[in-house]
């Protein structure tokens, strides 16, 4: 089984990601939400990307100095290369089951349902 992206979506980019243009492409952070299934199957399930570039964090540090992330890191905001590095993931990642898959791309990224228990 592999998993596939199926589409992105920002609340950050009301007008899309397709269309989200900021002021300096190479000093961006914007949250980015991945709906990911299986190839084939239908359902899907979200997962959740700061994507970000080296100018903003360079600006932005860590207040103690150092900080544990989940981060798409690029060079500048560029949906293509954005929408592609996910995909690429995706394509990439491959598992028994579900679980096994989505358990392995929230190594990447947030999944929705990370911690949940029954």
């Amino acid at each position: 089984m592999r998993a596939e992206l199926r589409s992105l979506d920002s609340s950050d980019a009301p007008e899309g990601l397709t269309s989200f243009s900021p002021a300096d492409p190479e000093r961006v952070s914007i949250a980015v939400t991945a709906m990911v299934g299986a190839v084939g199957e239908e359902g899907e399930d979200l997962f959740y990307f700061n994507v970000v570039t080296a100018a903003w964090l360079a600006e932005h540090p860590p207040t103690k100095g150092f900080e544990f992330l989940r981060e798409l890191l690029v060079t500048r905001w560029d949906f293509a290369i954005v929408s592609r590095a996910i995909s690429d993931l995706c394509f990439h990642t491959e598992g028994k089951d579900w679980d096994e898959i989505a358990t392995k791309l929230s190594r990447a990224a947030y999944w929705e349902f990370e911690g949940f228990q029954e």
